[in-house]
């Protein structure tokens, strides 16, 4: 139906249609969207044209002789501002074979002339016939069809000198595929117009191509994850900057392992996507051996749980928790193998026998009626090996006394706290176990204990969860056998839990049975930043092409390798500025932050006096003035964590052997030895590093071992074991968690441990 509508001033109508400002909608609908879509000016220039933005449009004028599927993908990577145009049309097959006929014949001519006049025939020409040849017998024999194809580029900027910028690196990258470029100088307007979403080609400047050439020019061949109406942004494609959204639950499995380097990134993309996954609703356990997250708990107004001797919260090793006897007795033999390393059989089977008789003696058998009653303890698993300590058969009394032994600092010794029943309460969605305080050589089986407890407390609810193990090497290291890992990560599924591995020690991960359990379940695999001396075997592993083998070579701290499923795409992680605020641990920043909170106008303390005879002293104290004088002295700067943890800046005159680390921690502790006396000497010879006498009148020798070599860590403990042993009590102070492994040369400490144990020796 007709309808009078009014439009004045309309700046299309031309001539007499100007005077004419009423009409129907038939009258003016074909020029509507022109009108409502076109620019308010246009201006052209011989080498640009400006809408709005400047426009330079370039053209492929010649193209290689032979490509690859996907060829031109290299220059959508290049995530500059401008669009790209592919004119393809067909031919028809009779005009297709003419044309071709015709050329050969032409070919032919050329080539017989210059033989005839003893000339040297081109190799090129020689090529070209051949493959018009072939051309000619793949169409007519229907494999191939033939196609004209145009390519243009239209480069987009609001200033000139950044057109010139773009212009110059899209061309540089058709070159380097081959492909020879020209502006289309003095044509700006008909190359835009063949440019715009239209279809429609002015330039006409095209090449022949076939059907098989024509596919391969799809410029997408990077495969890209699907994103899912529930999933979380992981990071950003690092070939083209597309965002990259997964949901891991709706994968074959939600499971999740990230591997990587110290200083590569593993906890802020961790915290990051902990973040976004609450966002949408998924409840959040994490086991934190360092205390990491606490800050993330607290501003998402989640619940910290701190476990440690004294603290209120506890896990009691024999208790049920809701699984059968059955299940029960596998998670203790795997809790066995996390605290005793690899069981022997005979170790098996005292263990074995020993975990029946404790339940049976309370009561508790396969009858599920027995299952609610009062667990038992590891006091009363005590009871029951301690008298086959006291066998004539040594093939009984060997295993009993190494499990005995073992056994004894749950029950009467430092971690005895564990010796009763569970008490913890878990009414929180986002939750974080926070065990930095237990000492390093029960790490692993506590949380192999908040494992289990937390797996079988979230297996009652099917809503979406995750449970995060951070340091999770000190779980996969346990034993070569596995099966209770390997029995978690297979029913994760079942219960919409998602368990995230995060680890930097990746040979545990490669060559135990629980690490290749973990690896063979999980769907979704973030590598890191990676020590160069493991990257050979992680390609093996892994089944890495050499470009992603490359990608980890090179990588950044950031940048990361996605594996989900079948897909596979090298990522950039970023946070927003508000989330990068709450999850940055880098002390400069954090430093920052805390300034900018105190506003403006807030006067530093004065500055003490300088002490140049202290050999370390924290930077943070002095005012530049200060600073410079200290270097102008011999005084350098380092950084170093704390006896508490902290990473900070210290000025230090080191004019020992020793590497910077050493010579901090080893006055740092002194410094804390002097709390309580003044008989404590520093040492940098032979003898121990430190040595003091304690309340009681021992003579107490500490040993520092931070070199950056796990090797050379050992063989500077074996070189002092000796010497160590000449004293009272000793022990050593560790940069590297993995030396608590070797309980044989003594009592290993981190520097977090050292005030609580300097102090047990001044108050009994």
């Amino acid at each position: 139906m007709a309808f009078p509508i009014k439009l004045p001033g309309l700046p299309f109508l031309k001539g007499k249609e100007k005077k004419k400002l009423t009409g129907t909608y038939e009258d003016y609908e074909s020029k509507l969207i022109g009108y409502l879509t076109s620019p308010p000016t246009i201006v052209k220039h011989p080498n640009e044209i400006q809408a709005d933005k400047y426009h330079r449009c370039i053209a492929a004028i010649n193209y290689p002789r032979l490509v690859e599927a996907g060829w031109l993908t290299r220059l959508i990577e290049m995530n500059l501002d401008f669009d790209l145009s592919i004119h393809i049309a067909p031919y028809s097959i009779e005009s297709t074979i003419k044309m071709l006929e015709t050329e050969l014949k032409k070919q032919k001519t050329d080539l017989f002339g210059l033989k005839t006049e003893g000339k040297i025939i081109p190799q090129s020409l020689i090529q070209k016939h051949e493959d018009t040849k072939a051309l000619l017998e793949a169409i007519q024999s229907g494999t191939e069809k033939m196609f004209s194809m145009a390519l243009y580029i239209d480069a987009k900027s609001y200033d000139l000198k950044e057109l010139d910028k773009i212009t110059a690196k899209i061309r540089g990258q058709m070159n380097s595929i081959m492909v020879t470029p020209k502006i289309t100088a003095y044509q700006m307007y008909k190359a835009l117009k063949s440019i715009l979403p239209i279809g429609h080609d002015e330039l006409k400047i095209t090449r022949e191509i076939t059907s098989s050439a024509a596919s391969s020019c799809f410029p997408f061949a990077i495969t890209s994850l699907e994103p899912h109406a529930t999933g979380i942004l992981i990071g950003f494609n690092k070939r083209n900057s597309i965002p990259i959204i997964i949901d891991p639950f709706e994968l074959s499995n939600p499971n999740m392992l990230v591997l990587g380097t110290s200083g590569g990134g593993k906890s802020y993309c961790i915290k990051l996507m902990l973040m976004r996954e609450f966002m949408e609703s998924v409840d959040i356990n994490i086991i934190d051996p360092q205390a990491e997250y606490t800050d993330l708990i607290k501003t998402f107004n989640g619940k910290t749980i701190k476990i440690a001797p004294g603290s209120n919260v506890v896990i009691n090793p024999m208790d049920l928790m809701g699984q059968t006897l059955d299940e029960k007795k596998l998670s203790l033999l795997a809790f066995f193998r996390v605290l005793m390393g690899e069981l022997k059989e005979s170790q098996r089977a005292i263990l074995d026998d020993a975990i029946d008789a404790t339940y049976e003696e309370i009561g508790i058998t396969t009858d599920p009626r027995t299952w609610s009653k009062r667990p038992p303890t590891l006091e009363d698993l005590y009871k029951q090996v301690l008298p086959l300590t006291r066998s004539d058969k040594d093939v009984i009394y060997k295993p009993a006394l190494e499990i005995a032994n073992r056994m004894k600092t749950y029950v009467h010794g430092p971690l005895r706290f564990l010796n009763q029943q569970t008490k913890i309460d878990l009414d929180n969605r986002m939750i974080s176990f926070d065990i930095r305080d237990i000492p390093d050589v029960g790490k692993g089986t506590l949380m192999f204990l908040l494992l289990e407890y937390v797996y079988n407390m979230m297996k009652k609810s099917k809503k979406r969860k995750m449970l995060v193990i951070d340091e999770a090497w000190m779980v996969l290291s346990a034993g070569e056998e596995g099966e209770y890992i390997l029995r978690l990560v297979k029913t994760c599924r079942k219960f919409n839990l998602s368990l995230t591995m995060i680890t930097q020690d990746v040979e545990d991960v490669l060559t135990s049975r629980a690490g290749r359990a973990v690896m063979a379940n999980t769907a979704t695999k973030l590598l890191l930043k990676q020590d160069t001396t493991v990257i050979d075997e992680i390609t093996e592993r892994f089944h890495l092409n050499e470009a992603e083998t490359r990608q980890l070579r090179i990588a950044g701290t950031g940048d990361a390798l996605l594996i989900a499923g079948a897909l596979r795409v090298p990522i950039e992680i970023k946070a927003s500025p508000e989330e990068h605020k709450l999850i940055t641990t880098k002390p400069d920043e954090l430093l920052d932050m805390v300034r900018k909170a105190k506003g403006p106008g807030v006067e530093r303390e004065m500055a003490p006096e300088l002490d140049i005879k202290k050999a370390v002293q924290e930077k943070t104290a002095f005012t530049n003035e200060q600073i410079k004088t200290l270097m102008d002295i011999g005084f350098n700067e380092v950084r170093v964590s704390d006896l508490e943890g902290t990473s900070k800046l210290y000025m230090i005159k080191n004019e020992t052997e020793d590497t910077d680390e050493h010579f901090v921690v080893q006055n740092l502790a002194r410094n804390e030895i002097k709390k309580y006396t003044d008989k404590a000497l520093i040492h940098h010879t032979k003898m121990p590093d430190i040595t003091f006498e304690s309340s009681d009148g021992k003579i107490v020798a500490v040993e520092i071992v931070a070199d950056i070599s796990l090797k050379r860590n050992i063989e500077a403990i074996e070189e002092k074991i000796n010497i160590l042993r000449k004293y009272d009590d000793y022990f050593f102070i560790v940069g590297d968690p993995k030396l608590v492994k070797y309980e044989s040369f003594g009592e290993i400490l981190t520097r977090t441990q050292v005030p609580a144990k300097i102090k047990s020796y001044f108050e009994q």
